[in-house]
């Protein structure tokens, strides 16, 4: 009897090790890619350059750029493309800074600063007042920062003086975000539209001033081409003021829009990417969707969560995109048709554990459906990864 009970052990044990080395052997480790393949000539620049090793999360792709001002780990393929433009912008705005041009406004600033600095230490009001003049939407300003004051990204003094409107338009011509959290580039937007504004160049002239002129402005795959004269004439906090109008005209509660606008990962422009796409979307249960980027904690969640919005806004139509619904504390999305609808802006699929735990969680949430549920990203899939996502019934399809 003995024996047999141990005999018995055995095979339980060794079928127990069989299952672990089995499971274990299901998952993969993400592919490791190259720079050139993902971003091609874009891989370096005059001012920068990718190592040419791209490995991967089982999602996005981890970059790791080389810089003059440092070097950075960049998380998904949107959010390095994004720090190209503002590379791009940041070596244009060099350019700038050495002609001749801008070499007599910084002169002509010179004393500007000493002068403005007595008025408002003297008269600050009268200072407001002769800033302000002719401004039409100078109501429009103040009774903005009187509500949206906690999410204002603009400084009192430098918009007295000028300087955050030349920075907001000179970002907006480059086609960069003006409140960017590139810390190079935010000093060298505030330098040059610092001389500009107390040395009297205006936009035109600064323009002029680049090497080249405005052949040189940098494309925007998104941000600067669908909100650039919003950003460009409107304070952060009439930006705040505008998305929490739009968000309201999707019913979505008053507590969980400030949450998002007041979150400082995003920017004014981010901010208004997203409630600009939901108004486009106009799909029912929005407030799921702003309650869940309300808490995104870093950067690169924020642009993933503005680019998600963006994604499921481009393709409303073609995909037939309906009301949001909650999946297991994910806000997806109900088809026309009545299929679900999971749309992620992810770089490259791999079946790792954490993405099989998450992807089997989805399932497993979604087991009620009756037709199968849609998994839509941007990026590609691994053989095993679309292997097993298909086998657990969701059908796999890519979009741009």
């Amino acid at each position: 009897m003995e024996r047999t009970r141990l005999r018995l052990s055995v095979v339980a044990a060794a079928g127990l090790v069989l299952a672990w080395s089995s499971a274990a052997l299901a998952f993969e480790e993400p592919p490791v890619t190259t720079a050139d393949a993902v971003l091609g000539a874009q891989a370096k620049g005059r001012n920068y350059r990718v190592e040419p090793e791209v490995r991967g999360d089982g999602l996005m792709h981890i970059f790791v750029l080389r810089t003059a001002f440092g070097s950075f780990e960049i998380a998904g393929d949107d959010f390095m493309r994004m720090r190209i433009r503002e590379l791009a912008a940041l070596r244009s705005l060099q350019a700038m800074s050495e002609t001749d041009v801008f070499a007599k406004s910084l002169g002509q600033a010179a004393a500007a600063p000493l002068r403005y600095g007595a008025d408002l230490l003297t008269d600050p009001a009268a200072t407001v007042r002769k800033s302000a003049s002719g401004i039409a939407n100078m109501f429009d300003r103040v009774g903005a920062n009187l509500s949206n004051g906690k999410a204002s990204r603009d400084n009192v003094v430098t918009s007295v003086l000028g300087v955050d409107s030349a920075r907001r338009a000179l970002a907006v011509q480059l086609g960069v975000d003006p409140y960017t959290d590139f810390a190079p580039l935010a000093s060298k937007l505030n330098d040059i539209a610092s001389a500009a504004a107390f040395g009297g160049l205006s936009m035109k002239g600064l323009m002029m001033a680049i090497p080249g002129g405005a052949g040189v402005v940098v494309s925007s795959a998104s941000t600067a081409d669908t909100v650039g004269a919003t950003l460009a004439e409107k304070t952060s906090a009439q930006i705040a003021g505008t998305v929490l109008a739009q968000l309201k005209g999707l019913n979505v509660s008053q507590a969980v829009a400030q949450r998002l606008i007041q979150n400082r990962a995003y920017t004014p422009a981010d901010l208004l990417v997203i409630s600009r796409s939901l108004a486009r979307l106009r799909a029912g249960n929005s407030g799921l969707l702003v309650a869940k980027a309300s808490g995104a904690a870093t950067r690169e969640e924020a642009v993933f969560q503005r680019r998600r919005v963006e994604l499921l806004a481009g393709s409303a139509k073609s995909l037939g995109v309906g009301a949001f619904v909650d999946v297991g504390g994910l806000p997806l999305n109900r088809l026309k048709d009545g299929r679900l609808l999971a749309l992620f802006p992810l770089d490259e699929v791999a079946w790792t554990e954490r993405v099989a735990g998450i992807v089997t969680r989805a399932a497993e949430a979604a087991k009620s459906e009756t037709a199968p549920p849609v998994l839509a990203i941007t990026g590609t899939l691994t053989p095993l990864a679309q292997q097993e996502i298909s086998k657990l019934g969701w059908t796999v399809t890519r979009i741009r």
